[in-house]
């Protein structure tokens, strides 16, 4: 009985040995954690919030200051940590700290501002010339009176070049030649330009260039100046034009452009028309339209025979050959009365005599119903009659249902 409770008292007394080591090796893990505490504030004293304090081994356990700038972090050992104090706009502070149990050591920081001096900042912009907002502007600050159609306006409208754009402009008409009138003023006082230089014209009775020879694709905008200034020229009356075309692009460019339109008082329905090729919507026939444009005999493309080749059909080439006389020899009227002295037509006595050489000349010509005028005829028009019988003997009309309206350009640059 006695020795029983003698174990019970050794084991308990283990128990209570065991629980009192754990508890002093968990007080001592606990004292070994030290704290760092501390305020941040800028170089004026004021309280910088949400100052980010991390330590440098355990990136992950950050933290942030509160509302008075104050913070608290905990060491993991006794060891010299490393803090990293980091906000923006201000310089990075790293400093070493160590804490030996559970000291805590008061740590307070003073941020500097970041500063980086810029020696010079360009600020560089591009208006988009094409747009109806740049027009506007330029509208509104000119002096004199304008008139403006855009680039944004044409794609919008689907005109393919720059005669059928401006026809749209108050004022302005556009005929079928590419020529405007501005205000009923014919196109001869209408002065144009590309990019503020004048562009002359071939045609003496007018002052104005067909601009339907420039596409809509390759222009910003159109400008009509109505009222004279002293920056333009003053020789023109109706209207002053000015063609702005695109600047050189950066890179290669490449525009497509189609355009369907629906009338609805045409398009579907049954229109007199003519006959066509399947390729003359690619603006080329497809050999529908071929007929022989040789109706001179053996002569080459369609001309007045010359007066060697009429001299030559009567029988007269190896005459001329034997003279070096050839097609592509300067002819004088010296070869024509030797030729007609060699038909018979002209006597050589009457060689200077410019009455019979006159009559002489008539009679070869078939006035007075020569064989040698039906001659030279049938060489140098052979091919006529076959000319005139290969069109077909059809007076009917043709009829044939009219598509949508379709058009497409196409352009690249660089």
């Amino acid at each position: 009985m006695f020795s029983s409770l003698i174990i019970c008292c050794i084991v308990r007394m283990k128990k209570i040995f065991l629980v009192t080591i754990a508890a002093l090796f968990i007080s001592f893990l606990t004292h070994a954690q030290g704290t760092v505490r501390g305020k941040i504030t800028d170089k004026n004293g004021e309280s910088l919030i949400g100052v980010v304090i991390k330590l440098q081994s355990n990136s992950a356990g950050g933290k942030t200051t509160d509302l008075d700038g104050n913070f608290s972090i905990k060491l993991n050992d006794s060891t010299e940590e490393t803090l990293v104090i980091t906000y923006i706009g201000f310089d990075t502070i790293k400093e070493k700290v160590r804490a030996v149990n559970d000291e805590v050591v008061i740590k307070d920081f003073t941020l500097k501002e970041t500063s980086h001096e810029l020696k010079e900042v360009v600020i560089e912009g591009k208006s988009n010339k094409a747009k109806d907002y740049y027009m506007e502007n330029v509208k509104k600050n000119s002096s004199t009176t304008i008139d403006y159609i855009s680039s944004e306006t044409m794609k919008k409208t689907g005109d393919q070049n720059v005669n059928a754009a401006i026809a749209r402009v108050s004022g302005v008409s556009s005929g079928n030649n590419g020529l405007i009138t501005v205000r009923g003023i014919g196109d001869r006082y209408v002065k144009t330009t590309i990019n503020g230089s004048r562009i002359p014209t071939l045609d003496p009775l007018t002052n104005n260039i067909k601009l339907d020879l420039f596409p809509a694709s390759l222009v910003d905008n159109i400008i009509i100046t109505k009222t004279a200034s002293p920056d333009l020229p003053g020789d023109w009356a109706g209207a002053y034009i000015s063609v702005e075309t695109k600047d050189y692009p950066d890179k290669l460019s490449v525009n497509v452009e189609s355009s369907f339109g629906y009338n609805n008082q045409t398009t579907f329905k049954n229109v007199l028309s003519s006959q066509h090729s399947s390729t003359d919507w690619l603006g080329y026939d497809n050999g529908f339209r071929d007929h022989s444009q040789n109706p001179n005999g053996g002569y080459g493309d369609p001309h007045t025979p010359t007066q060697y080749e009429e001299l030559v059909a009567a029988g007269l080439g190896n005459y001329y050959a034997s003279l070096g006389v050839t097609n592509s020899t300067p002819w004088n009227e010296t070869y024509y009365k030797l030729g007609l002295v060699q038909l018979g037509v002209l006597a050589k006595a009457d060689y200077n005599d410019p009455t019979a050489v006159q009559a002489a000349e008539r009679k070869f010509d078939g006035h007075y119903g020569d064989p040698y005028y039906n001659a030279v005829y049938d060489k140098t028009n052979g091919k006529s009659a076959a000319l005139g019988q290969s069109f077909p003997n059809n007076w009917n009309n043709t009829v044939r249902k009219a598509p949508l309206n379709f058009s497409q350009s196409f352009s690249i640059g660089s």
